[in-house]
């Protein structure tokens, strides 16, 4: 059963919440310098109607929140800290009591990793929407940049086989500036706009250098180890992306609209957890 839906996802470093209805959606991606029609989802895909993030720390906005007019809420994330913060003012909604999701088991999708007790549910919500997208003659690989970079690899029968995990762009650049004693901090929208052009001419554009195309060639690697390991069809981001023994390349995370140029015929969506965090709901009719 689907129905309307404040989905909340309590991240390291931002608190999203969406409003979620059902929809028929199509999804375009460009490929090859042309935009292509790539998918279209009948009905049950969630449409995110709402969209706003605030960083951890900030207040929520509740009257925003409740303006939406929810049938009903879930929430999830990798922060329980955050969650708990979100759960303690929910008085203040008048809802009733939000869907947890807290428990592996409780999401749908099949594991086949060594712990399934320690993957992240961020994660597991990715390869729930990666399932309801990807066509069922091909696996998946799912590219999540947000504050840390995962790329996971979901295989022909749906089922979470485990991926990657790095530093993301923002975690990176904290990171340089708080280990040496004299390289900045470079903001993370500092990445957008004009792409880097290497050799960086001073120390700014070094760091751009750097973060850059280092995250971008630590994605392409490990896509192609993916596919080296899975006997999968290596991308090329461009035309052969669509090769039927390619994997279907889905980009999404905070870090997505900045990487995305570089990955032209992957799909990008963006918070394709939250829209996981819905399907959740929607197939466990809660």
């Amino acid at each position: 059963m689907s129905f309307p839906l404040l989905a909340i996802e309590a991240g390291n470093s931002r608190l999203k919440f969406g409003f979620f209805i059902p929809s028929q959606t199509t999804f375009y991606r460009k490929l090859d310098g042309r935009v292509v029609k790539t998918k279209r989802v009948e009905g049950d895909w969630p449409h995110c109607h709402r969209f706003l993030a605030i960083p951890v720390g900030e207040a929520i906005p509740w009257q925003t929140l409740m303006s939406w007019n929810p049938d009903g809420a879930i929430i999830a994330g990798s922060n329980p800290r955050a969650v708990d913060r979100v759960l303690s003012d929910w008085y203040q909604t008048g809802l009733k009591p939000p869907i947890m999701v807290r428990e592996r088991s409780s999401i749908p999708v099949e594991l086949d990793v060594d712990s399934p007790d320690t993957v992240g549910l961020d994660r597991l919500l990715n390869a729930v929407a990666a399932n309801a997208l990807r066509p069922a003659s091909r696996s998946a690989i799912v590219i999540d940049s947000g504050t840390a970079t995962t790329v996971n690899y979901v295989s022909q029968a749906g089922t979470f086989c485990g991926g990657a995990i790095l530093p993301g762009l923002e975690m990176s650049a904290k990171a340089l500036n708080y280990y040496t004693a004299a390289l900045p901090l470079l903001p993370v929208q500092d990445l957008g706009g004009d792409v880097p052009v290497a050799p960086g001419r001073n120390t700014r554009e070094a760091i751009r250098n750097g973060l850059f195309w280092g995250q971008v060639g630590a994605i392409r690697e490990l896509v192609n180890q993916i596919c080296q390991q899975k006997k999968l069809a290596v991308p090329d981001f461009g035309g052969a992306i669509d090769s039927p023994n390619a994997p279907w390349m889905i980009l999404t995370g905070g870090g997505g609209p900045i990487l995305s140029p570089q990955f032209p015929g992957v799909l990008a969506v963006p918070s394709l957890g939250m829209h996981g965090l819905v399907l959740t709901a929607w197939t466990h009719h809660v």
